[in-house]
């Protein structure tokens, strides 16, 4: 699936504009703070349903606006659309996907187009916190996995309730009046975190599979792994740890305690987060970035667009090279601040935007 054009209203630094792209490489150039990136943003939000670089959703509309909407055309003819409504004296907002103007919910709108962004700020998944590493995986797989992104929502709504029920009762002894709400929470909540683990599980044991001789191309003399830190989710585990939970008021395991490291192998063993250059980690973010399409193209069968925001500059002519392999056969956008250090041969086979 191919993006032809992108139509905006109120969305960012964006009043009205209409994008019109090639099913090739698009490069869009233009001086920082111009607007470049919210391109590949807008991307994202119609792949995921929701954006990669804001927790506040309401910083995607228009200061002056009250909402925004971002209209993506295909090339199959499709009509995809998100309105993003602010609510009146919250920080909040209502958000309505329309699929060929029809309204649908944000589990079915999500994943008709798909899409892989690569910034330099992905650094951060390896250095960076938990809980961002568990978003990308949750951006990837819910892009590929129905069951996924459903059971995903209904687990984020049962942790919510469960916690503020440990909430309201933090510091108690755990008492049979208890038992009951528990035992509502728990069976619901080990059922929808079984499905996201064991999606997850698939996707490190793929990794397994590609992500060493990924890696290994671009290291050299090293290669790359993924080392699942999951959180068990059992019903027996969360007996275990009733008053512990009580104690400190939240759940203390499950798909939201789950982690995973970047771990170079040369000789011997190291994380990339404590040890690497970072040199090391953008090499292991950009091995990560390429697993990423594989593991799109494998499971859904479809190629994913590939939106590259202003990494250039930083890359050296190693991962320049690479990054010229995978965008053979597949729609990219490109975002550049310094034209020039877009490759020539890229250049010229390249729709190209100028911002102003």
């Amino acid at each position: 699936m191919q993006i032809t054009k992108l139509e905006f209203v109120n969305f960012r630094n964006y009043p009205s504009a209409k994008f019109k792209f090639s099913n090739g490489t698009t490069i869009i150039s233009g001086q920082n703070g111009i607007g470049k990136t919210n391109l590949l943003e807008a991307i994202m939000v119609l792949s995921y349903g929701k954006s990669p670089r804001v927790s506040l959703e309401q910083e995607l509309v228009n200061l002056n606006s009250q909402f925004a909407r971002i209209i993506g055309h295909t090339h199959e003819n499709d009509k995809l659309e998100v309105i993003i409504s602010r609510k009146p004296e919250s920080r909040r907002v209502q958000k309505t996907y329309k699929i060929n103007n029809a309204q649908k919910t944000s589990t079915d709108f999500a994943g008709r187009i798909k899409s892989v962004m690569f910034a330099p700020e992905d650094i951060r998944l390896v250095a960076g916190s938990p809980s961002r590493r568990r978003d990308y995986l949750d951006r990837l797989l819910s892009q590929v996995h129905r069951d996924y992104r459903v059971n995903l929502n209904k687990y984020n709504r049962i942790l919510k309730q469960r916690n503020k029920f440990l909430d309201s009762i933090k510091g108690q002894i755990v008492k049979s009046l208890h038992d009951a709400q528990f035992s509502v929470w728990d069976t619901q909540l080990v059922t929808a975190g079984e499905i996201i683990q064991n999606r997850r599980n698939d996707f490190f044991k793929f990794a397994d599979l590609r992500l060493a001789q990924i890696s290994g191309d671009l290291y050299k003399n090293a290669f790359l792994s993924l080392n699942y830190l999951k959180s068990d989710l059992t019903l027996a585990r969360l007996n275990g740890i009733k008053q512990r939970e009580l104690f400190y008021g939240t759940t203390q395991i499950g798909p939201h305690r789950d982690d995973y490291d970047f771990i170079m192998n040369n000789h011997s063993h190291f994380g990339l987060k404590g040890y690497g250059s970072r040199g090391q980690q953008r090499t292991g973010v950009l091995s990560l970035k390429i697993l990423e399409i594989q593991y799109i193209q494998e499971t859904s069968k479809e190629n994913p667009i590939l939106l590259l925001d202003d990494i250039f500059s930083e890359l050296d002519e190693d991962y320049r090279a690479a990054i010229k392999t995978i965008l053979n056969g597949r729609q990219t956008l490109i975002t550049t601040a310094d034209i020039s250090s877009v490759p020539k041969d890229i250049k010229d086979n390249a729709q190209i935007i100028n911002l102003s």
